[in-house]
């Protein structure tokens, strides 16, 4: 198999052939490997994740975009007496999460607006190991803090001396991290889960049949009544893929699933009321794994 192609399948992405020759290349040098085909042929999937490393866009920074989190924060508000009422919190899922700047950053952008930790729970989601580690991590250097209000720096990271920042525990404690391929994601066993969604940026990297199959797994992801919050070169394309744009965020890409799209359900369970079994407020998203105190929390498939 092509190396684009073996790439292509574990990512998504469709990668120009100089990246991908850079990236090969560069893994064959490491494990001493001269023979392409060899390589290819032979590659195990640790070494598979570790060519895969070498692709991926990691970019991100802290409130990218800050007009994203007030619409965020706005629709939390606004569901937050429905979800209670339903006996779970608000459910937010950022993917790709790269190093954990985006739901850390709505995490923060939710306690600047008093919403209660309890109200609210932030899933994050990466195709990259690395990524997941250095977001549970949640030390950031000068990079992660672009924009010109970093008030938030002095409310939620402790300084760590040489530009580089940690994100407090309070913060870190409401989100929780998962490495996963959305192409490859089980989208059914969370259909309808999350009432907010930021998947931005992803998109473009995309072929056409795969960015329908990414659009198809989100919209099954997403509430009825849910947002997402997606990059502005991308909202065209959810749009002509069955969302329609949000009017009451004006300023950021903002898109709900249309009223009109068939939404398959189970079949009802004895004692399910209007046909819909309320969630239960103690089951996550993601089966919970062992933690160490202070660190992020993580979701294993």
């Amino acid at each position: 198999m092509k190396a684009t192609e073996l790439l292509r399948q574990a990512t998504g992405m469709n990668l120009s052939r100089t990246v991908v020759d850079e990236a090969v290349q560069q893994r064959m040098e490491l494990t001493g490997c001269r023979d392409r085909k060899a390589y290819l042929r032979d590659i195990a999937p640790e070494e598979l994740t570790a060519l895969v490393e070498l692709v991926v866009v990691p970019e991100s920074w802290l409130f990218r975009d800050p007009q994203a989190f007030a619409a965020a924060v706005q629709h939390v508000q606004l569901r937050a007496a429905d979800a209670a009422r339903m006996g779970r919190p608000v459910r937010i899922l950022s993917l790709p999460c790269a190093g954990g700047e985006e739901p850390y950053s709505m995490a923060m952008a939710l306690a600047d607006a008093k919403v209660a930790p309890s109200a609210y729970a932030i899933d994050a989601c990466d195709l990259s190991p690395a990524c997941i580690a250095r977001a549970q991590r949640g030390v950031y250097g000068r990079n992660a803090f672009r924009n010109s209000d970093l008030s938030f720096r002095e409310r939620y990271f402790t300084p760590l001396g040489s530009e580089r920042y940690q994100i407090n525990d309070e913060i870190q404690r409401q989100v929780r991290f998962r490495q996963a391929n959305l192409l490859t994601l089980d989208a059914t066993r969370w259909q309808g889960c999350y009432d907010v969604i930021f998947c931005r940026n992803l998109l473009i990297y995309f072929d056409k049949p795969t960015v329908r199959a990414a659009i198809g797994r989100i919209a099954t992801m997403l509430a009825d009544n849910g947002i997402l919050l997606s990059g502005y070169a991308e909202l065209p394309t959810f749009v002509h893929n069955g969302f329609t744009p949000c009017r009451t965020a004006r300023l950021s890409p903002c898109a709900r699933t249309t009223a009109a799209r068939p939404r398959r359900r189970p079949a009802s369970p004895p004692g399910s009321r209007n046909g819909v079994k309320p969630r239960p407020a103690t089951a996550p998203p993601f089966p919970r794994a062992a933690r160490p105190t202070g660190a992020a929390r993580t979701w294993r498939a």
